[in-house]
């Protein structure tokens, strides 16, 4: 079934420019999606292939990010969305990929993706996707399986995660009305690519209104959990310098970072990967914390 969709783009691409066009797949899951690479000499198009009914509106809404003329946020061109194969095609990202940046040694680039972000929540384009989104919606959207799954599956560690989501539930709930922005929902490093100048944030699948502080949240958490804890420290303290940013916002990113450690344990369990349960604990260690 990939195989004939893929195939099924490259065929489009070869009606809109002749050529002998190669094909990669880069990501494949098993619910069907899959990013392809396609390329013809130095042209590259990756072709994002997904049956969730978001294509067109995953499309309008590059489009409408690319035309909002952000100083430093860009985002890979959007070129076509193809409703038969369900493939949403872009051009391939500009820079260097910051998956593997040293936040110590690269101060700079940690504080223009912070400006990226904040240029990101400052912009007031209408979402085709989801409505505003709180805690108990991330929780639905995000987090797979369900916490209650995998309280269920460990129940020795049942009652730290309905302690952990009470809280996190009872905070939201105090903190009273909050802003409203367009958030990325998976914004850290292996998302980004830097220029020196711009830096392009890829995948939106996840897009929604709700508190930037999520999103600032999202990023702290994964500095904290993928370096040092001093460089965590600095690398977080450059991005601020970008991001600007209230005492109030702030102060409400460590409630997003327990919403990150229980949704990163949660998905250790789902994939089962290498070294799935020492960091499965850890992540439980840090929620405990």
């Amino acid at each position: 079934m990939l195989a004939a969709r893929a195939e099924a783009v490259r065929c489009e691409l070869v009606a809109r420019r002749p050529g002998d066009w190669r094909t990669r797949v880069l990501e494949e899951s098993a619910d069907g999606h899959a990013v392809i690479e396609y390329s013809l000499g130095d042209v590259r198009v990756i072709g994002k292939l997904r049956h969730d009914g978001l294509g067109e509106a995953s499309l309008r809404l590059l489009q409408a990010l690319e035309a909002a003329g952000t100083r430093t946020l860009r985002v890979p061109r959007p070129i076509a969305w193809l409703e038969s194969p369900g493939a949403l095609l872009m051009e391939m990202a500009m820079g260097e990929p910051c998956r593997s940046l040293d936040p110590m040694l690269m101060p700079a680039t940690l504080e223009r993706i912070g400006r990226a972000l904040q240029e990101l929540h400052a912009l007031t384009i209408p979402l085709p996707m989801r409505s505003v989104r709180r805690l108990v919606d991330h929780v639905e959207d995000l987090v797979r399986p369900n916490p209650a799954v995998l309280a269920a599956a460990l129940p020795v560690h049942a009652a730290l995660i309905q302690r952990v989501l009470a809280r996190l539930y009872a905070e939201e709930s105090a903190w009273g009305p909050l802003p409203e922005v367009l958030l990325h929902r998976d914004f850290h490093l292996r998302q980004l690519f830097d220029d020196g100048t711009h830096v392009t944030v890829l995948d939106w699948d996840d897009a929604a209104c709700g508190d930037p502080a999520f999103d600032v949240g999202y990023f702290a958490t994964y500095l904290k959990t993928h370096y040092p804890a001093a460089t965590a420290t600095a690398g977080i303290a450059a991005f601020r310098m970008g991001y600007g940013g209230d005492a109030g916002l702030w102060e409400r990113t460590a409630a997003y970072e327990r919403f990150n450690y229980l949704r990163r344990a949660c998905r250790r369990f789902r994939i089962r990967d290498a070294n799935w349960e020492r960091e499965l604990a850890a992540m439980l260690e840090r929620l405990g914390g």
